[in-house]
Order: C-alpha cells, then structure tokens, then sequence
C-alpha cells in the first residue's frame, strides 16, 4: 500500500495565512486548554464508565459532536458506547477500530466519538479522527488539503487501515513541522491536530467568503474561536465542553 505524503509547500502555505490571526496569548490559552483535558482523562473515563447518575452525561457531552445527542439514542447506544470507552481507555487500538467497522448502522458521528477516547488516552500516539479531519464517504477533510496525493487514502474502505493512514500522516506532520521549524510555540503532541485544524479553518473562511456576502462573512466567529470549536474545546456559544459536561 502507497503511503501518504504531506505536501510541505502546500501546508506552509495554510500556515502562513492562519499564523497571522493569532496571538501568542490565544495560542498559549489553547495549549492550556488541551492540557487540561488531558490532565481530566483519568476522571472522564471513570465517569463515563460510572453507572451513577449523570454518567450518561459525561459520556456524550464531553465530544461535540454528540452533546445534543436525543435522549433516546443515548439509551439506545450506552452499553455499546461504554464498551469502546473501555477499549480506548486501554489504547486497544484495533479493538476500536473493528468495532467502529463493524458497528451496524455507524451513526455520521460514530467515528469522531469512538476515537476521541483513544486520542484522549495518549494524545500523543492516537489522532483523533474528526469528521473535518477526513470524511471518507465524500473524501473531504483536511488531510485532503495537505496530502500530495490524496487518491492515497479515497478508495481505502477499511476503518483500521485508513486510522492507520491517518496516524501515519500525524507522524509525517510532525517531522514536516520539526523540519520546517512552523509551530514550535506548541507542544510536539498538540502540534500536528492544531496545524490540521489551522488547515480547516483558513479552508472554510476562504470557502465562506467565495459563497457569501459581506454581510454575512463579517458576522463569522473570530479564526481562534472556530478553530478552538474544531479542537473540541469549546462550542459555538464559547463554553468550555470540559465545564459544561454536568449541565
């Protein structure tokens, strides 16, 4: 199987248009952010894994992309959830992966949510694999914007094979990175996750202001605020998910 390559050129390129919309002090909040959750994984499994009142809501409200999950599918999904909570506790990476493969009828969230526990395990070793990272079904994301060759990933069907693709190219970002001398600013471990979500963002302002007016795109949130929303450390009204996960 062909590998992916990052496209270095291409990247610095999202990079030198992202770069100039952030302060130091807005990077070094992110950073604290994203330190904090990690600091919280050891109390967000056991809640999440709790079968006391409340753990139900940790267990969805702690990713975005399930905090306004119906309560009827919250019942529905929580024993099948708690199991991959448990896997991903133990970084039981292809037992994960399987199970999100072989989960009849994966809900558009599935992927998102199931991997956020392994990336919240070891951050370092397991990406998270949003649905603006890459979604398979309509081959979009932002690892199409950086790869040299995105046909490498488009006709990979199998979750494991393509999270492995997607933890190859974590790794390929951070050598780029390291070698291009672009973030150092920020943490090794947040480096590659917050560059894509860079990516993303200066994707979506420049599509937003190609399909919009004026008026609109001046009403868009600030580019530190969308990205902190892509990064799962906060929503749109600006709360923290981590304060907002026993509400």
């Amino acid at each position: 199987m062909k590998q992916p390559m990052v496209d270095a050129a291409t990247l610095n390129e999202f990079l030198d248009k992202s770069e100039p919309l952030w302060t130091a002090q807005q990077i070094d909040e992110v950073v604290e952010q994203l330190d904090a959750r990690a600091a919280a994984s050891t109390r967000l499994f056991e809640q999440a894994l709790s079968a006391s009142t409340g753990a139900n809501q940790v267990l969805w409200n702690v990713v975005p992309a399930t905090r306004r999950l119906p309560k009827q599918d919250r019942e529905r999904y929580e024993e099948f959830a708690k199991s991959l909570v448990w896997k991903g506790q133990k970084g039981s990476v292809l037992e994960v992966c399987q199970a999100l493969d072989e989960w009849p009828d994966r809900p558009k969230w599935g992927l998102e949510w199931g991997t956020f526990w392994l990336h919240l395990a070891n951050p370092a070793q397991h990406p998270w694999w949003t649905r603006w990272v890459y979604q398979p079904e309509f081959h979009t994301g932002a690892l199409v914007l950086v790869l040299d060759d995105p046909e490498v990933i488009k006709n990979i069907h199998s979750i494991p094979a393509l999270y492995s693709q997607i933890h190859v190219v974590q790794q390929m970002l951070t050598a780029v990175l390291d070698a291009t001398r672009r973030l150092q600013n920020i943490p090794e471990v947040y480096r590659p996750f917050i560059s894509l979500s860079w990516v993303y963002a200066v994707y979506m302002f420049t599509m937003s202001s190609w399909r919009m007016t004026d008026e609109f795109t001046q009403v868009l949130p600030p580019f530190p605020k969308v990205v902190k929303n892509l990064l799962g450390i906060t929503h749109w009204g600006g709360t923290r998910i981590e304060q907002s996960q026993t509400h």
